[in-house]
């Protein structure tokens, strides 16, 4: 699997508008992140994404993306859904449908909120085809062994997700114990790291540095940064083995 980082950023997004401070206005590439996705091909006829960023267009176009086969859903914040329209492009590259997948609650908040994409307004409107495929375990989707992995976010009950050895979550505060045992034995970890000072709804560094120690993966990268981090200064302090994401990033698992 060739997994990209298409955003790392929060909700926000990094630079904020409007802020001044050191990071929003650092010439450093890997310090302007959009908000978090990742795509992830699997084979030439065969790739994914993890949410359907608010910034999809943008990213797919600045790394080239050509296919999305699925999208698998960790929750229905506005950063990580609301790129779905951007869909109908890979629609019309594949001549079919892209296919949904998560918990049906997250669906059905999707179908609710992209109530357009299922009753068209008139027969030609511009509206992605797509697929609903609510997930209560584990299950095989090209090929790949898909692990939904429940976790919090604040009050919210989420999901990340495993695929095959290896795994991404974002936007979590905690990971129950049950979840850390699904996690276990993964080679290669996406997990939000927010700042170093704690929050309410998202892990520290210190607290996703704490699961990469407990799991121990050959590598783990960091997303969901807010603009408290700066790319190089974090990293120079991080050991090489859990390192900061940026977008556009590339690996191999």
């Amino acid at each position: 699997m060739r997994v990209t980082v298409l955003g790392s950023g929060t909700s926000f997004g990094v630079p904020m508008i409007g802020c001044r401070c050191a990071v929003c206005t650092s010439s450093d590439p890997r310090d302007r992140r959009t908000r978090s996705s990742i795509h992830v091909q699997v084979r030439e006829d065969f790739a994914f994404l993890v949410d359907t960023s608010i910034d999809l267009r943008q990213q797919a176009l600045a790394n080239d993306l050509r296919r999305v086969d699925a999208v698998f859903y960790t929750h229905t914040h506005s950063d990580h859904v609301n790129g779905l329209d951007d869909l109908r492009s890979f629609n019309w590259l594949q001549r079919g449908p892209v296919h949904l997948h998560s918990r049906s609650d997250i669906l059905d908040d999707i179908a609710m909120r992209f109530a357009h994409c299922f009753h068209p307004p008139q027969e030609g409107a511009g509206v992605p085809l797509i697929t609903l495929n609510p997930v209560t375990g584990p299950l095989t989707v090209g090929g790949v062994e898909v692990t939904p992995v429940p976790v919090k976010h604040g009050i919210l009950d989420i999901l990340g997700w495993r695929f095959d050895g290896f795994a991404y979550v974002t936007d979590a505060s905690v990971i129950p114990e049950e979840s850390m045992r699904l996690l276990e034995g993964v080679e290669v970890l996406i997990v939000n790291a927010l700042r170093h000072e704690p929050h309410p709804t998202h892990m520290s560094v210190g607290e996703a540095l704490e699961v990469a120690r407990r799991l121990r993966p050959r590598q783990t990268w960091f997303t969901h940064i807010c603009h408290d981090l700066g790319h190089a200064a974090t990293n120079a302090a991080l050991p090489p083995e859990a390192q900061l994401a940026h977008d556009g990033l590339v690996f191999d698992v």
